[in-house]
């Protein structure tokens, strides 16, 4: 008997929810399989997956079968895809609605290796709204609930850095693989109507060799294989399930804790700021043989790593060294093909923005807490991170050395790659700090380690009660009539000063010595994590600005914090967000909120 007609007789022995598969559909299984002894498939669907998955089971016995549904959590899914995959096939059980069936397909398309095809025994329409988009959309809004025992805390992100995740996809799988294919055939040059309809068709249309219909029996090959993002709360299982990438070797519990500081702002909201925060667990992990390249990404065997962006919390990754190619995949934009050799043991410290004060005293430092555990298991553990391409010569700047001494690393202690590197085994964290979603407790302890460290170098002197930290007009989001700005806070008695322009030791010398600080919105603020002690604080901002750095820290070290925002020279597109705009400069209008912020002067006065 044909082995095609072998299954569909089998077929005819199960009990199916829709219709029985038919021959054809049964004959592409078959050619897809054909001279495989071993491998893995995957059966998708709705209740006709089981059915469909034994007969599979039963007729290849040394196949590797599993199943997805679409009610299976989206993370758990992934995660164990990640594990169980790459897959050799797909078979889509297509007893689902058309809009269904083009979500399955997403979830798990390009878990398959290349060369592996999926196969639908049929392309079902989208008539009318589906339920099930429905429910998938209400699902991600529930995504982004954060729960904590009894206490959920609702979370609405707006627009801030990463690409805001549209809705759910609303069509149907025949209409997602048209504008793939559509941008695949004019080589993704112009796909501007098809991202209209399917926001990664490129993503998809980069991995499509074949597409065959037959039938109404659908047949994909992949042609790439995509590495699969894996998530913070996905990593134990993709670790414990593929060990030889490496363990999670210790962890802090989750945390859910109320920020005690005031904040006040001339505008009616501020939808950044946040009053509560959930920080995730915390894990110090070892990864085998991985390779690390520019902008922080880690990755192994087609897999990315959390510890590759800054804002792993975000429901839609993004790096500007990766590609996002689809929800939950993507690939290193840099050839990874013959990375240098690293012999022992290193401690991921590289950043997406490598070599600024600011970033370096918030994401990158708060992977620090599991700096002394690291080395304990590695009494030789050195530090890998990369520095910003056009400093020259490529060395460790002084805050750099001040801030990673105040820890017992020396210069030469760490290792400055430019190059894709892999070492023998790199140990990372999670980041205690996560703008603009979380920031933990005990990030507080860090930055008074380095300030105890680093103070002791500045010379004994009294220092001013009040100072204004101000912004060189050659920087991005400098303010045009930065003078005048300067002039008004220094006739209420402020010290006005750069930071860049002295030592940390005396950075952090005056932000303790000070009860007022005051200056514009960036990195020259983030000494305030080093005060012990709260103080007054008053920013100054454009609204395009969104980062909420210094809101962050004030929870932390309790500063009682006002925020000045005037209109900046670009503003972000309607419920959107743009580099431009984030980055761009302003003008503080003396008319406008210049009485706000006189107010707030003489309130100091009082």
């Amino acid at each position: 008997m044909h082995p095609a007609s072998e299954l569909v007789r089998r077929a005819d022995q199960q009990r199916w929810a829709d219709v029985r598969p038919h021959l054809a559909a049964m004959e592409v299984v078959v050619d897809a399989l054909r001279g495989r002894t071993d491998g893995a498939v995957l059966v998708v669907g709705g209740r006709d997956a089981a059915p469909w998955a034994a007969i599979l089971a039963d007729q290849w016995p040394s196949l590797r079968v599993s199943t997805v549904q679409l009610p299976d959590d989206a993370s758990t899914t992934h995660a164990r895809l990640t594990v169980e995959g790459p897959f050799d096939l797909v078979v889509d059980a297509s007893d689902e609605t058309g809009n269904e069936q083009a979500l399955l397909f997403e979830r798990v398309f390009m878990h398959l290796r290349r060369g592996g095809e999926y196969v639908a025994r049929r392309l079902v329409p989208q008539v009318g709204p589906s339920a099930a988009t429905t429910d998938s959309q209400a699902q991600g809004r529930a995504s982004d609930a954060v729960t904590d025992g009894a206490a959920t805390l609702e979370v609405a992100d707006p627009p801030n850095e990463n690409p805001t995740p549209g809705p759910p996809y609303a069509g149907d799988l025949w209409t997602l693989l048209s504008a793939a294919q559509s941008a695949r055939t004019r080589d993704f040059t112009n796909i501007e109507s098809e991202t209209g309809v399917y926001p990664d068709a490129e993503g998809v249309g980069r991995c499509l060799e074949r597409l065959q219909v037959s039938s109404k029996v659908l047949r994909v090959v992949n042609g790439a294989r995509v590495a699969s993002l894996v998530r913070e709360e996905e990593l134990s299982v993709v670790l414990e399930g593929r060990p030889e990438l490496g363990a999670v070797l210790e962890s802090r519990p989750a945390v859910t804790w109320d920020a005690a500081f005031h904040y006040s702002v001339n505008r009616s909201d501020d939808p950044f700021v946040r009053r509560r925060y959930a920080v995730p667990e915390l894990s110090l992990r070892r990864y085998d043989s991985p390779v690390c390249s520019r902008g922080q990404l880690v990755t192994r065997d087609d897999v990315i790593f959390p510890d590759s962006f800054r804002q792993s919390w975000m429901s839609r990754f993004s790096n500007v060294y990766m590609v996002d190619a689809a929800p939950r995949f993507g690939r290193v934009r840099r050839d990874l093909s013959d990375p240098d050799e690293l012999p022992g043991a290193w401690f991921h410290l590289d950043c997406e923005w490598p070599g600024q004060f600011g970033h370096l005293m918030t994401e990158q430092l708060g992977r620090m807490w599991a700096w002394e555990a690291a080395k304990r298991r590695e009494p030789e553990l050195k530090v890998l991170l990369t520095l910003e391409p056009e400093r020259d010569p490529a060395v460790l700047a002084d805050f750099e050395i001040d801030i990673l001494g105040a820890f017992g690393v020396r210069p030469e202690d760490v290792h400055i790659f430019q190059k894709p590197c892999r070492p023998e085994r790199l140990y990372s964290a999670t980041s205690m700090f996560a703008l603009s979603r979380y920031v933990h407790p005990d990030m507080g302890r860090l930055w008074t380690q380095i300030g105890d460290a680093v103070v002791r170098d500045a010379p004994r002197a009294r220092r001013p009660r009040r100072i204004f930290v101000s912004r060189s007009k050659t920087l991005k989001r400098s303010c045009h009539n930065v003078e005048v700005v300067e002039q008004i806070f220094a006739s209420r008695g402020f010290h006005v000063f750069r930071p860049e322009e002295h030592p940390l030791s005396e950075q952090v010398a005056l932000f303790r010595s000070a009860d007022v600080v005051a200056g514009l919105a960036g990195s020259a603020l983030f000494s305030l994590g080093f005060c012990t002690t709260g103080k007054r604080v008053i920013l100054l901002a454009p609204d395009a600005y969104t980062a909420r750095n210094e809101h962050l820290i004030s929870a932390v070290r309790g500063h009682d914090l006002t925020a000045v925002h005037s209109r900046s020279d670009v503003e972000h597109p309607p419920g959107g967000w743009s580099w431009e705009a984030f980055a761009t400069s302003f003008t503080f209008d003396v008319d406008d909120e210049g009485r706000y912020l006189e107010k707030v002067l003489d309130g100091l006065d009082r």
